[in-house]
């Protein structure tokens, strides 16, 4: 089904789903298997629908969001919005530390066992869970800075 029909091409996928999952701290941003199934499903959903007579835009939007499935929000997202948007932390922590210190509470086992009880992945944000376990995330974030002494 690889055929040109006005559409990024595979590579295109690629570059841009290896971006996302990198920028995201996805666990599958090192799974190569993962990746190309991934870059071939949003390609063929793409070539299916044009032949279909679909727009290009329709096409473009409806394989995008084949590629992303389930990857909209990562536990990287998650953690560093809590960061981010605590005033609290903001003012014990200096805004271009944020990053970092995103990834080495991600490595935390009281932030992974957070993130494990509330089931966090790519959708987590469409639960009602969402609220109770930001306010956990933060008391427990700041519990850490308090050990860290900042």
């Amino acid at each position: 089904m690889k055929q040109n029909v006005e559409s990024r091409g595979l590579d295109d996928y690629r570059v841009y789903l290896q971006g996302h999952l990198r920028d995201h701290y996805f666990p599958q941003r090192n799974n190569k298997k993962f990746i190309e199934q991934r870059v071939e499903d949003a390609y063929d959903r793409f070539v299916t629908l044009r032949l279909e007579g679909r727009s290009v835009p329709y096409a473009e939007e409806m394989a995008m969001r084949t590629l992303l499935d389930g990857l909209y929000v990562s536990r990287y997202d998650i953690i560093y919005n809590v960061v981010e948007e605590n005033s609290l932390i903001g003012m014990r922590l200096p805004e271009e530390y944020w990053p970092d210190f995103t990834v080495h509470l991600l490595g935390l086992q009281p932030i992974r066992e957070i993130l494990d009880r509330y089931e966090v992945n790519g959708d987590f944000l469409s639960r009602e869970t969402h609220q109770p376990m930001l306010i956990e995330l933060l008391g427990t974030i700041s519990e850490i800075l308090d050990d860290y002494e900042l």
